[in-house]
């Protein structure tokens, strides 16, 4: 062989080789432009992915549902959801998908989801959690059907005396943004929204907040990121090194959460990332952008008790799956023993 021909196979070899060392670090992440989802939005505006070694390619949902079906399919690696009923029952079809890491929760103190009344319902009295009972008979408006926001809601009418299967009458499935102008139009009597959105329909003159979700259900999941069974043994590394990243980006929103004023640089990541846009509003809606556990660990009880709920009271549930199923927390021990010991984000 001739010396330029070994040469030029020496080195196609040699680009090869770093072609497919390039593609193992690549990560196709599924978010949503939701405050919840802070910390991996800073991890990726402030460039921790990259640092770690990994490229990370983003596709963003309106609804973590949406974005099922292409983690299934392979489309995506991880992706952001909620926990829902579908989720549970997506699993218990056989879905290859696994629970690794938090992506926001309803910590006392920093709850994500509101219920707001219509004006109407506000005139006759309904004001503050106690105050819900009035509400039989009244049409409530939800994101989906078995979502947090019914579940939430659900809780709430219990607390005050109600039936929530018979003495309500549920609007489902209808965007938040438009639930939060229905509210406006009475073409529903009270909601549970997305802070942001209970926000914005309160200053719009829709419909005042009565009461969080943090008061209603104390630490309940708002977000989980979630992964394929395959890739926590075929890229377990990577992921671990997501994870890493990522709890950096939670640790830095947890505190702007608490203190937005002295973390401007992560308020403006938010407005530019999410669709609050402008960072007065982010900051207007803070402490209520949600808590991201720094351990990254899902709050598997709060979880399991929704199954339990959806199962046991809806009857929304096929079948129960176990938590030993459900979750690995085994990514988010890793990650924070490593953040820990390896410390890349103090160099």
């Amino acid at each position: 062989m001739k010396i330029s021909a070994m040469l030029s196979a020496v080195f196609g070899a040699a680009l090869s080789l770093t072609q497919v060392a390039h593609a193992a670090d690549v990560l196709r992440i599924g978010e949503g432009p939701f405050i919840t989802g802070g910390g991996f939005l800073i991890a990726n505006e402030k460039g921790y992915f990259k640092k770690l070694g990994l490229e990370i390619q983003t596709r963003m949902f309106m609804d973590g549902q949406q974005a099922v079906p292409a983690l299934i399919a392979g489309e995506l690696d991880i992706s952001f959801m909620t926990a829902n009923a579908s989720l549970f029952n997506s699993i218990a079809r056989g879905a290859p998908l696994v629970v690794i890491l938090d992506r926001g929760n309803n910590k006392s103190g920093r709850g994500y989801t509101v219920i707001n009344v219509s004006k109407a319902m506000a005139e006759a009295g309904v004001k503050t959690a106690a105050d819900i009972g009035k509400l039989k008979g009244k049409k409530i408006g939800v994101s989906g059907t078995g979502s947090i926001n019914q579940y939430v809601f659900s809780l709430a009418l219990q607390n005050a005396g109600l039936d929530p299967r018979k003495d309500v009458q549920w609007i489902f499935n209808i965007p938040q943004p438009d639930l939060m102008k229905m509210l406006g139009q009475n073409q529903v009597d009270a909601t549970d929204l997305a802070y942001q959105f209970g926000f914005f329909a309160e200053k719009n003159g829709w419909g005042p907040m009565i009461v969080t979700g943090d008061k209603i259900d104390p630490d309940g999941t708002i977000g989980v990121f979630a992964t394929r069974q395959e890739l926590i043994r075929d890229k377990r590394d990577l992921l671990v090194r997501f994870a890493m990243a990522y709890l950096q980006g939670a640790k830095e929103f947890n505190a702007a959460a608490a203190d937005p004023g002295k973390h401007q640089d992560i308020v403006d990541i938010l407005a530019k990332t999410t669709a609050l846009k402008n960072p007065e509003t982010v900051k207007a809606i803070a402490p209520n952008w949600s808590y991201v556990n720094e351990d990254g660990k899902p709050n598997v009880a709060s979880i399991m008790k929704m199954q339990d709920y959806w199962a046991n009271y809806y009857d929304y549930i096929e079948k129960k799956v176990t938590s030993e199923r459900l979750f690995d927390l085994s990514i988010a021990k890793e990650a924070l023993q490593r953040l820990n010991t390896e410390k890349p984000f103090s160099k």
